[in-house]
């Protein structure tokens, strides 16, 4: 005769005490390319899997600011300066140039300006092409 085990009758189907549950919640992250690759090696490195590579260096990592407020500030101007500029290129398609060349012209010199600005917060880092002559617009 075989034996069957009884359900345990608690409410919402707990283990009875005295059994460890095991808890687990998956979450999915997408990364790049490079940096996929980066966390791959760095895991093997570490002779680790990918996984426990990621949730150790979570839990156990120290988060680093590398940006100063100035930075973000100026990043998310040239940012929404690169998409007025964007729109603006598709209205010329439309309109013509002529109708938003002064708003084009408008916004280069803001992007001078900050530009300008950048390179006196940080001389020693110059992004490539910014030592350049630049054009009088």
């Amino acid at each position: 005769m075989t034996s069957i085990k009884k359900q345990d009758k608690r409410k919402g189907g707990r283990p009875p005490t005295g059994r460890v549950r095991k808890l687990s919640k998956s979450v999915t992250v997408k990364f790049s390319k490079p940096s996929y690759e980066a966390l791959r090696l760095r895991a093997r490195k570490a002779n680790r899997k990918l996984a426990e590579y990621i949730r150790e260096s979570a839990l156990n990592g120290e988060v680093v600011s590398g940006h100063n407020t100035e930075t973000v500030a100026i990043a998310k101007n040239l940012i929404g300066m690169a998409n007025n500029l964007n729109q603006l290129t598709k209205l010329s398609h439309q309109r013509g140039f002529h109708e938003t060349h002064v708003y084009v012209v408008d916004l280069l010199r803001r992007l001078k300006a900050i530009l300008g600005e950048y390179r006196q917060a940080s001389p020693k880092s110059k992004p490539r092409g910014i030592g350049r002559k630049e054009d009088t617009t």
